[in-house]
């Protein structure tokens, strides 16, 4: 049983194609698993109950033709997400009946594949903070270290996925919330080009907010970059019910023979943690030895670009979800939803449309950035991972925190596809940079990233629970 657990989500579909193992096999070690495990971490805050017969069904029905590249494979999915039959509760305790008929289009899609669905993944209250916990069910934790955050909003997700329960995690991403899990648990994930992953709650009686919507995505978590290219082509399926789902193979650019990166090590105007600037270092030197062509750049208006993601998505937040935070949060969430305010000061209705214009200047200058270097390498936060929590601790060190994410908020406000791959270990706790790419290069990424992770090897079989 641990031998499956450990296998990786294209080793186990290899393995069911060649019926060296059933899918129902499978699928009974991930959920012993979770029995093993989940005690310890809180992950799961909700088994799927029809998993096992999901993979009799399958099992029964025999392979089909042209199997995906999950089918039989065991997969999680997140709690802010619509999937029939389970609530979508967002973390919060007013919400915990909040059950639907239908399937959002990421996990209709997994199931389509063939996926069997073991588990519903914890969230931290409206998913909106950098570590994992809510007063419906409670903490995740790091499976490295217990005392430092797993990440947020997809720390349960990342933190499953790194000790097998399931081989693919679903997640999203609004300002990090898939790589910054990724960077503190010590695995992949790929922020994909906006509109990549369909992305719509059906079971939701109001819609999400326009800005929420062109900066939020969905995406897969996995122990490889080869899993998290197959959990991408099954996520990215079409679905008619999102009209902003873009299929573009790539982005058309021209490219030659070698690989030009340009990398930062900080362009933001925050401090950097000399843990950070290591790990940026071994990548470099991964990508060096991979026959990458290294070029020091500084990308256009970093910090006004991070900064732009904070005053849009906040004055969008106090519209829109402020009135149920403000009913529905702990007395800490709304404590901490203030300080975003602070930091991020509203725009008037003329200074949202000059910012949404801004936004467009931002997104040209990058992609031009783009026509010198076929990849950008930058830190994925500028800190190691922090306390689990310290936002909520300690609300003065809330400055600190924003800070050092400013690598992904930056990200999410130009759409671009980023890719997050741990490098090393740093005091037994894992550290990580991300590659970003121009919009729709999703693949190519993947492709470059997936060479720097044979030069530099991956760290999730030293975690303490595979030895």
């Amino acid at each position: 049983m641990d031998d499956i657990v450990s296998w990786s989500a294209t080793e186990t579909a290899r393995k069911i194609q060649c019926k060296d193992v059933s899918i129902t096999e499978v699928t009974q070690a991930h959920i012993a698993r979770i029995e093993a495990q989940n005690p310890a971490l809180n992950v799961i805050t909700t088994p799927v109950v029809e998993a096992l017969d999901t993979a009799k069904a399958l099992d029964s029905a025999g392979l089909p033709d042209t199997p995906g590249p999950l089918y039989g494979v065991p997969v999680t999915t997140k709690i802010n997400v619509d999937q029939a039959g389970y609530p979508n509760s967002n973390g919060v305790p007013a919400f915990k009946n909040n059950a639907g008929p239908d399937d959002s289009p990421v996990v209709s899609n997994l199931k389509a594949g063939g996926a069997v669905i073991i588990g519903r993944t914890n969230t931290p209250e409206f998913s909106m903070r950098w570590s994992t916990t809510n007063p419906l069910h409670g903490a995740s934790l790091n499976p490295w270290d217990n005392t430092v955050t797993p990440g947020g909003s997809s720390g349960a997700a990342a933190a499953a996925v790194a000790v097998g329960i399931g081989a693919i995690a679903h997640g999203n991403d609004l300002g990090g919330s898939l790589r910054y899990p990724a960077y503190c648990c010590g695995v992949a994930t790929i922020r994909p080009s906006f509109g990549r992953v369909p992305a719509v709650n059906p079971n939701q009686p109001v819609e999400r907010p326009p800005l929420t919507q062109t900066m939020s995505v969905q995406g897969p978590i996995a122990r490889s970059i080869a899993d998290i290219r197959a959990a991408l082509q099954v996520m990215s399926m079409q679905d008619s019910r999102d009209p902003l789902q873009v299929q573009a193979a790539n982005s058309g650019r021209m490219r030659d023979k070698s690989v030009t990166i340009g990398y930062a090590i900080n362009p933001f105007d925050a401090p950097i943690d000399p843990a950070v600037e290591t790990a940026m270092g071994v990548a470099l030197d991964g990508l060096r030895a991979a026959g990458c062509v290294l070029r020091d750049v500084t990308p256009p208006f970093a910090d006004e670009t991070a900064q732009l993601w904070g005053r849009m998505l906040m004055t969008e937040v106090n519209y829109t979800m402020r009135p149920a935070i403000e009913a529905h949060g702990s007395p800490e969430m709304n404590r901490l939803l203030q300080q975003y305010f602070d930091r991020y000061p509203f725009l008037d209705i003329v200074g949202l449309f000059d910012a949404m214009s801004r936004k467009i200047q931002l997104q040209r200058a990058w992609s031009v950035m783009f026509d010198d270097i076929d990849l950008f390498l930058l830190p994925t936060s500028l800190l190691r991972p922090f306390e689990n929590d310290l936002d909520f601790k300690s609300p003065e060190r809330v400055p600190d925190i924003l800070d050092a994410q400013l690598p992904l908020h930056a990200i999410n406000l130009l759409g671009l596809p980023s890719v997050a791959l741990p490098t090393h270990l740093e005091d037994g706790i894992p550290l990580g940079v991300q590659l970003v790419g121009p919009m729709h290069d999703d693949w190519f990424v993947l492709d470059v990233t997936e060479q720097l992770e044979r030069e530099i090897g991956t760290i999730w079989h030293h975690l303490p629970v595979w030895t």
